[in-house]
């Protein structure tokens, strides 16, 4: 989770194996979800597991609305950090996994038994960061604190993890990150491409003021089509936290050009082919803001109201596409001691499409979780 109160790491156990610092840690979270969707059915999965907006079914979808309880305990996780120093070199390490990232066929009939999926995985050497990792395009201290596994309005935020070499000086980073292009078909759909030529390439500045914390990010990448030549995407991301006493604000807003697969998990895509062949970027807008208020040392709120964004053709896309998405949170956390937090939290969502075809999503979630 987002803030230190969910975080694992304020949880884990230090020893030393020889010269090297080891910190191992992580949780147990459970989670009960009642959800409805307004318009036709959703098949069990990810969707159902948490809050992905292009998933939900707009009207004219068959059978009108549907229902669904379920729980699980995928998003379970695990990670393993090392310090070491060598010959003056401040090495490091860190792997993250869970069972929600890649939960393969697992089945809720008899063993509810689910993969282990790769989250996080690099090595330090000083300042450089070389492996998989947040993209330098996110802040995440700027993330609510919220139960939804995602861990934040997810229409309203940048959301990757990728490979990537990141330099960090500073309140600079500088990195060169993994490359993909989604592009939406002349029917709607989605086309993942994986011709790039070079990476993305993604700056950061790190700052404080009045005793809150900031960034701004960009974002300039290759989108590349075999057949279709290439175009070039950029954005840029603005995020930060306010304190108010002992509660705080949080917020991003980001937008751009070509950046579809950056923000809001890829609900919309980075391009279209033209009808002379070529590429042409889509512009995106996606922004959040975040209400975290302290009720007492063990009581807690968050409201978030998040929105999306989107500018097609739809002439390249047909108008089965996400026009707009808007979402609001409320929740109620507890956490009797400090390594154990349950909690309740309504989600309200709308998707409309280019057709101007809508629907909605109600989600009533519960968890409970135990970090150590």
């Amino acid at each position: 989770m987002a803030a230190a109160a969910m975080s694992p790491m304020a949880q884990a156990v230090d020893f030393k194996l020889g010269d090297t610092n080891l910190t191992l840690g992580g949780y147990i979270k459970v989670d009960a979800m009642y959800s409805r969707f307004s318009e036709g059915s959703v098949a069990q999965g990810s969707a159902r597991d948490f809050y992905a907006p292009g998933a939900i079914p707009v009207s004219g979808a068959a059978g009108g609305s549907s229902s669904y309880f379920d729980m699980h305990a995928k998003e379970t996780r695990l990670f393993l950090k090392t310090d070491t120093l060598v010959e003056g070199y401040k090495l490091g390490s860190y792997l993250e996994m869970d069972f929600i990232v890649n939960p393969g066929a697992g089945n809720e009939r008899v063993t509810n038994a689910y993969n282990i999926g790769l989250r996080r995985a690099y090595l330090t050497i000083d300042n450089w960061l070389i492996g998989q990792d947040w993209s330098t395009f996110q802040n995440l201290v700027a993330l609510p604190e919220t139960l939804d596994f995602v861990a934040f309005p997810t229409d309203g935020t940048p959301f990757v993890r990728q490979p990537l070499v990141r330099y960090t000086a500073g309140g600079f980073d500088v990195s060169v990150e993994n490359p993909e292009t989604t592009v939406t078909t002349g029917t709607g759909t989605q086309n993942t491409t994986d011709q790039n030529t070079i990476p993305d390439a993604s700056a950061r500045y790190r700052f404080e003021a009045g005793g809150g914390q900031f960034s701004i990010a960009s974002v300039v990448r290759q989108l590349k089509q075999d057949g279709a030549g290439s175009d070039v995407g950029y954005g840029l991301s603005l995020a930060g936290k306010i304190p108010v006493g002992r509660d705080d604000i949080r917020f991003t807003v980001s937008g751009g050009d070509g950046i579809g697969r950056y923000i809001a998990i890829n609900t919309v895509n980075d391009a279209a082919v033209d009808a002379s062949g070529d590429l042409e970027a889509f512009s995106a807008y996606a922004a959040y803001i975040a209400y975290r208020h302290v009720w007492s040392d063990k009581w807690r709120s968050t409201a978030t109201v998040s929105m999306l964004r989107a500018d097609h053709d739809v002439a390249l896309t047909s108008d089965a596409v996400t026009k707009s998405v808007n979402s609001a949170s409320l929740n109620l956390l507890y956490s009797p001691v400090p390594k154990i937090t349950v909690g309740v939290e309504y989600r309200r969502a709308e998707r409309e499409v280019e057709s101007g075809a809508d629907g909605s999503l109600d989600r009533l979630q519960v968890a409970a979780k135990y970090a150590f």
